[in-house]
């Protein structure tokens, strides 16, 4: 049976004088993927760190499992949300058996033993994302699907229920693109994870996930599966420019073009 993870009710966001996001309402179920889109400036981002306890809203709350976000205490929240940036932190020399092993920070801390459950998961996510011949390879000399693929297993080692991607598939080519958001469905799958992904392409929002959350000025315009979204009418609302749809002709998700 799905189940409400998150609630988000009035949340609002400013910078300055400058209306990031507004009266946000959404709940977001268990299990599922959501692919947040819109265009630049939208709040997408911004979204997604508020989600993540990077920041905190103005106004409104924002709850997991039914329990405020700031009641949350830090090591429990991460064990149950994982969060990569669109801009990852430098790894410092970190070889990927390093990187992935941050994940299991939340559940032995700092002076906590790395045991041989730790040990299991990292080894499993690493596995698990295709990366047993790069364990002991820097991650700063790897292409950047190989590095994507490393922070994703880092979040798997956290074995978080939720996990919060910002731009995955930015400044990747197409074949790396696909991986990574196949990787991600799949472990949706396997596991009964909840996802919630920034993307800028519309067209693969609606090929890799369950529903879409369209942004734009701040505020959330339209709501639904691939299908509700992927309308003339509705792009037009979200992007401003005129667009036409399609079925594609193998798979028959939506796909949606420039006039």
């Amino acid at each position: 049976m799905v189940s409400n993870l998150l609630e988000l009710s009035g949340v609002d966001y400013f910078a300055g004088s400058k209306h990031i996001l507004s009266a946000i309402d959404l709940t977001v179920d268990a299990g599922m993927i959501y692919g947040l889109v819109g265009p630049n400036g939208s709040g997408k981002s911004t979204l997604l760190k508020l989600i993540a306890r990077q920041i905190e809203p103005m106004s409104g709350t924002i709850r997991l499992d039914s329990k405020p976000l700031d009641a949350w205490g830090n090591r429990a929240f991460a064990r149950n949300v994982a969060y990569m940036p669109q801009f990852t932190p430098a790894t410092d020399g970190m070889s990927v058996r390093e990187l992935v092993s941050l994940g299991r920070f939340p559940w032995h801390g700092t002076l906590g033993r790395f045991g041989a459950e730790d040990r299991r998961m990292v080894d499993e996510a690493i596995s698990r994302t295709d990366l047993v011949h790069f364990s002991d390879r820097n991650v700063s000399s790897m292409s950047g699907g190989e590095r994507q693929r490393a922070w994703i297993a880092m979040m798997l080692a956290q074995n978080a229920r939720c996990l919060l991607l910002d731009e995955p598939t930015s400044a990747l080519d197409l074949a790396h693109q696909a991986s990574i958001l196949s990787l991600v469905r799949s472990l949706t799958h396997e596991r009964g994870l909840t996802v919630i992904v920034v993307l800028h392409d519309v067209n693969l929002a609606a090929r890799y996930c369950d529903r879409i959350i369209a942004l734009s000025k701040g505020s959330i315009t339209a709501q639904g599966t691939p299908h509700a979204i992927m309308t003339a009418e509705t792009l037009q609302t979200i992007f401003g420019v005129e667009m036409g749809v399609f079925s594609h002709p193998a798979r028959r998700e939506p796909v949606c073009y420039l006039l």
